[in-house]
């Protein structure tokens, strides 16, 4: 029988019903599916670092010679060392594209992964084993030949292997904005294809036990100045740019779904409040008829399967649904051979979390009536007794209008109904603010890069083996500024990071701006550091670090003396005269101008578009943009979902209140026009609280982003005020349709209610 009475229950209160199972399922979806997702990302890589025996760091010598191995071996903590030649070639296409390469004298430290043709073979000269990305763009297959030039040296090999790298696993060279594998890709081939006989091997890959930051130490103490630089894992850039990625969906996975839970949690508390209070008199019939307590409360728990089913559901099609909206623009920018779905216990602990919060939550809703006699339950609770507060003996009581009074008296008595509709605007608010923060922070950094920054239309990126002449005959007919950009290593004396060098050379197209985008400018004899960058290294105006170009095992110290704001490159940045007295050649890596170039010239190895580089800006954020579109529309469905439980929670608290007003006189607009005050009173407190909790939530996400980025957290007026007006125009809605029920309200019912 009660089995029945749950279905009529469900059925005579199924909006609140669903709402709930709403709730419980976008909490499940969005944790289960964004975690799904991140755990899956982050073991697979593992999983594919440990197969592949990635190194533990990389050392860079100008020459690693049998007593330099030695002397890296003779270290405690070192277990493996492997040591190979890696240098920038051409290959034989139309536009010049850049392949890494590496000849090896083993391949059991950071093997590569085969996926299609022969396995490596050390004896073989005349082999090589291709980047299966380059290799797929280029329709380049097994058995086809390549060409390589380098140092005024052409070599032609035949692809014996398709393979994928641990080290690249995320490739982006430092003029690119975005990876791009027909342009750019890696090879491997034994150290008897070397046209010279004895190899200049300049990267030694080690293993070694222990902390990196004491191995660093440990190789400055031991090895000096034999050695260029030390690259330990986390700092790789193909490394680190991958954890970055999976902290960002971590952040998202465990920030919003508390939300969520939260208020489904919520919007139970409410409903079985409402529930249990119309059927008082039932649960006193039900007693008085033999039902024990624990029937009748185990009858009102049993109403949390609803929250169990929703968690279920979410449980199963998040993954499904998140993986299909984030994984295809993820695919696009990190190449890895595999990828296995990767479930987790934590989802299946937050479904059972959530069903025994709902069921603790539905027995304190339920365990104060049902203890009651059923001769006092049988009879309809009496309204509530209040005192005059504080507020109400001050002199200016009086004067007040009877609608701030009114409801301020209905919001002290029902205190609870009140405190939680000014939580659930909070929660919405929060979350409105977090999505539209995210949104504008996107924006803004777009609009300060190509905006305030960059004034060019077009950079030509210099060939390496370009001559001077060249060069500045190109500058000459594009009307071009030349600059010098490069990847380098910074150290301080807390961290070391790897970053990029901006040498301006008197440029005006580019503009240096501090962080809230106003432009500075760095003097001849002055170095800027990036914010990000200075927090990275924990350093700031007055300190010194030290750096080196890639490539160049020269290492220079330099104070700073300027601070600047990059959204998407960190590092350092000075003229060519600074750049000069460091005792550092300058090179002309590109050539910007405002002109539109459409012609190739000797000497450029590409023409990158200003158009080009945003739209690849765009696709590099693909999967953010959408998971900022899904927050916004998750959290209209939140509002109205909030609103309307709780407005209807409000209306039938005040049904007897209102059928007497409306004897006493009161026409039903003045009636709709109480409860949108009230309302207006709730959002704007709601509103208030939450804006500083959606920002302080935005802060962390940004914080946790990417090392190359740097966003301050924001919100436009017009977003908040957005913001703002989805929620009120929500309220309004919700309101129209209580008005409706107040025209309609039989004022004979709603006045015998206690009797």
């Amino acid at each position: 029988m009660l089995y029945k009475k749950m279905l009529r229950d469900i059925s005579n209160y199924k909006i609140q019903f669903i709402s709930i199972f709403l709730m419980a399922f976008l909490a499940v979806l969005i944790f289960a599916g964004v975690s799904s997702e991140a755990i899956s990302l982050e073991e697979n890589v593992n999983s594919y670092y440990h197969d592949t025996n990635l190194a533990d760091g990389w050392i860079f010598a100008t020459q690693v010679d049998d007593d330099f191995v030695d002397a890296v071996n003779d270290l405690s903590p070192t277990t493996q060392t492997e040591r190979q030649l890696v240098l920038s070639s051409k290959a034989d296409f139309n536009t010049d594209p850049e392949i890494k390469l590496h000849f090896l004298e083993d391949n059991e430290i950071s093997k590569f992964h085969l996926v299609e043709g022969e396995e490596f073979n050390l004896n073989d000269e005349d082999g090589v084993w291709l980047d299966k990305s380059f290799a797929d763009n280029k329709s380049l297959k097994v058995g086809d030949s390549i060409t390589f030039k380098f140092n005024d040296m052409e070599i032609e090999k035949e692809i014996k292997g398709l393979v994928y790298s641990p080290e690249y696993v995320y490739s982006l060279p430092y003029y690119a904005v975005k990876p791009n594998h027909a342009e750019y890709g890696f090879a491997y081939m034994s150290y008897k294809a070397f046209p010279m006989d004895n190899v200049p091997y300049n990267v030694l890959n080690v293993k070694f036990d222990g902390d990196a930051e004491k191995y660093d130490a440990l190789l400055d103490e031991k090895l000096g100045d034999d050695y260029n630089s030390f690259l330990q894992k986390d700092d790789h850039s193909s490394v680190s740019a991958y954890q970055n990625m999976i902290t960002q969906l971590k952040m998202i996975a465990n920030a919003l779904p508390i939300v969520f839970i939260f208020i489904s949690m919520l919007m139970l508390v409410t409903s079985m409040k409402r529930i249990i209070t119309h059927q008082r008199t039932q649960i006193g019939i039900l007693k008085a008829n033999g039902f024990k307590t624990r029937s009748i409360m185990l009858h009102y728990i049993s109403y949390c399967f609803l929250v169990l089913v929703g968690s279920l559901l979410g449980l199963i099609l998040g993954p499904i649904f998140i993986h299909k909206i984030a994984y295809p623009p993820l695919a696009k920018l990190f190449a890895l051979p595999y990828f296995n779905p990767i479930g987790s216990m934590r989802f299946a602990y937050v479904v059972v979390i959530m069903v025994l919060l709902s069921m603790l939550f539905s027995y304190y809703s339920i365990r104060n009536i049902v203890n009651e006699h059923p001769s006092t339950i049988i009879r309809p609770k009496a309204p509530q007794a209040t005192t005059s507060s504080f507020i109400e003996k001050l002199h200016f009581w009086k004067h007040l209008s009877f609608n701030i009074r009114w409801n301020y008296r209905d919001a002290k008595r029902h205190n609870f109904r009140a405190i939680t509709t000014i939580v659930g605007v909070l929660a919405c608010t929060m979350l409105l603010i977090y999505a539209f923060g995210l949104y504008d922070g996107m924006t803004d950094s777009e609009h300060w890069e190509f905006d305030k920054i960059n004034h060019f239309e077009n950079k030509l990126v210099v060939d390496a083996d370009a001559n001077a002449s060249d060069i500045n005959q190109v500058a000459d007919r594009v009307d071009g500024d030349k600059i010098m950009e490069s990847a380098i290593e910074i150290e301080s004396h807390s961290a070391k990071k790897t970053g990029s060098l901006l040498v301006l050379n008197g440029t005006d197209l580019i503009s240096p701006t501090d962080i809230h985008q106003n432009r500075i400018k760095i003097n001849d004899d002055e170095v800027a550091i990036s914010q990000k960058m200075a927090d990275l290294l924990g350093v700031g105006v007055g300190d010194t670090v030290k750096f080196h170009i890639v490539g160049s095992d020269k290492w220079v110290d330099v104070k700073i003396d300027k601070i600047y704001g990059h959204p998407s490159s960190q590092g350092l940045m000075m003229s060519r005269k600074k750049l000069k007295d460091l005792g550092l050649n300058y090179t002309t890596t590109s050539i910007i101008t405002t002109e539109n170039v459409s012609r190739e010239y000797d000497g450029i190895k590409s023409i990158i578009s200003r158009e080009e580089m945003i739209d690849s800006l765009h696709e590099l954020n693909q999967s953010l943009w959408m998971m900022i579109y899904a927050l916004m529309v998750f959290a209209i469905i939140l509002a109205t979902i909030v609103l309307y439980n709780l407005g209807l929670l409000s209306f039938l608290e005040m049904e007897r209140d209102i059928g007497t007003l409306k004897v006493l006189g009161f026409k039903s607009r003045a009636l709709t026009k109480l409860l949108l005050t009230q309302s207006l009173a709730f959002i704007i407190i709601g509103g208030l609280l939450g804006i500083p909790l959606g920002y302080y939530v935005l802060d962390m996400v940004w914080k946790s982003s990417s090392e190359k980025t740097f966003t301050l957290p924001s919100i436009s007026l017009m977003n908040l005020f957005c913001t703002f007006l989805i929620i009120l125009a929500v309220s309004i809605c919700i309101n129209i349709y209580f008005s409706c029920k107040i025209k309609k309200l039989d004022m004979v019912d709603a006045l015998k209610i206690l009797e």
